[in-house]
């Protein structure tokens, strides 16, 4: 998780003075409850993620993003999860600072397991969902709080509640 993690700030980093030239764009960082959810057995961990975003308009944009979910031990499997996900933003200003949202996508989710010592991977494509809340501070500084809905794999839910707080180009 920590290389991975790693590498996901590392690369916005050395890219993000390229998006300096694009208009309406954002860097965003999240924090937040990430939940697995499996029958018989529900577990919480700490998730984190950053995204980058762009406004077409008004009220439709993009995000392209990584999470990682943290790791979690369900019925005794050792559980760790990452996403790469792609979804279009619909945001609905209510206000000069205030706006609601919502996100519709795909996401590709690694699923890393162990169990009595065997280890097993998989990753699927997933349909994303998720709705939130912002609140803009100045012209460059936005944050929110939002729900995001990652799909299911063999009984698996994720979905994750997080905090952001965005830079806006």
């Amino acid at each position: 998780m920590k290389n991975s993690l790693i590498a996901a700030l590392l690369g916005c980093v050395l890219v993000a003075p390229l998006f300096a030239y694009a208009e309406d764009s954002y860097v965003s960082v999240n924090v937040g409850k990430s939940k697995y959810d499996v029958p018989g057995d529900n577990e919480d961990a700490t998730g984190v993620g950053i995204a980058y975003g762009q406004s077409i308009t008004d009220m439709v944009g993009y995000e392209v993003g990584y999470v990682h979910f943290g790791n979690v031990k369900p019925l005794g499997v050792k559980l760790e999860t990452q996403s790469f996900y792609l979804a279009g933003v619909g945001t609905y200003p209510l206000s000069e600072t205030f706006s609601v949202y919502g996100k519709l996508g795909a996401t590709v989710n690694r699923y890393t397991g162990e169990l009595d010592g065997e280890k097993g991977k998989e990753t699927k494509l997933r349909p994303m969902l998720g709705a939130g809340v912002g609140y803009k501070f100045s012209k460059e500084w936005s944050a929110g709080l939002e729900y995001v809905y990652f799909g299911e794999y063999a009984d698996l839910k994720m979905s994750m509640w997080s905090a952001n707080l965005r830079y806006h180009f």
